[in-house]
């Protein structure tokens, strides 16, 4: 299996603190960086294999990891066009090698080891991740689910079956390779500027698309200065009682 880890975004919410750096290398309380986290994490659990998609900045990204974990498999592919497309064109980039089953998750994403333990030996195949527990966000990804499965992703949800939605995915080889076709139409298209999420709704009647709910773990984007200090002071109580 390989790792899927989308960093070609600006990270323009979070103002100069993403002045010389692209998001993925903010700073926690620990000062390690949010892609360091994520990828300690996953390399403890047996991920060896990352594609790395870029925009800014891409080569203080290959410095950091360089020199923190040179015995990793570590492919980079660079989105020159991050400014006017969203990551559904970075996917469509890093296609040719992604030919294999593949976890992916965004670069903004601080969670727990457990979580990861979690997704990665449920004996679901395909599986996102869902929150019953937290009230939805406003602009953030939510899913509609229906009986065991995942029926559609958008922002834009509401009603009855509808949680929050983390994009942290585990996919099949065959079922990613279905959500890459239809990527690549977008793309040829020229819809370069939606979510990827919308191409994959349209094989999820296909697709069994199951879920954990995440609600007794920590998951949480950092998008804007206020998360990152929410973040920080959650997960360093996190991390302060698994150690204590």
């Amino acid at each position: 299996m390989k790792v899927l880890i989308l960093n070609s975004g600006a990270g323009s919410r979070l103002k100069e603190i993403t002045s010389d750096k692209p998001k993925c290398l903010v700073e926690l309380y620990n000062g390690e960086t949010i892609l360091e986290r994520q990828v300690r994490l996953l390399s403890k659990h047996g991920f060896k294999k990352f594609i790395i998609t870029t925009g800014p900045f891409e080569e203080k990204i290959k410095e950091k990891l360089k020199n923190n974990f040179d015995d990793l498999d570590i492919t980079y592919v660079k989105n020159e066009r991050y400014k006017e497309t969203n990551y559904i064109y970075s996917m469509y980039l890093a296609g040719p090698h992604l030919n294999d089953d593949i976890l992916l998750l965004h670069g903004d994403l601080v969670f727990d080891e457990p979580l990861i333990e979690k997704i990665s030996s449920s004996v679901i195949k395909n599986v996102g991740l869902i929150n019953k527990t937290l009230p939805l966000p406003e602009k953030d990804f939510k899913a509609l689910v229906v009986d065991d499965r995942i029926a559609r992703i958008s922002v834009n949800l509401r009603g009855d079956g509808v949680f929050a939605f983390m994009p942290l995915y585990k996919l099949e080889r065959d079922k990613f390779t279905l959500w890459l076709k239809e990527i690549d139409i977008f793309v040829k298209q020229g819809n370069v500027s939606v979510y990827a999420e919308e191409a994959l709704n349209l094989i999820l009647q296909d697709v069994h698309l199951g879920y954990l709910d995440y609600s007794c773990h920590y998951c949480k984007e950092i998008d804007t200065p206020q998360d990152l200090l929410e973040v920080d002071k959650d997960i360093r109580r996190y991390d302060e009682n698994e150690t204590s």
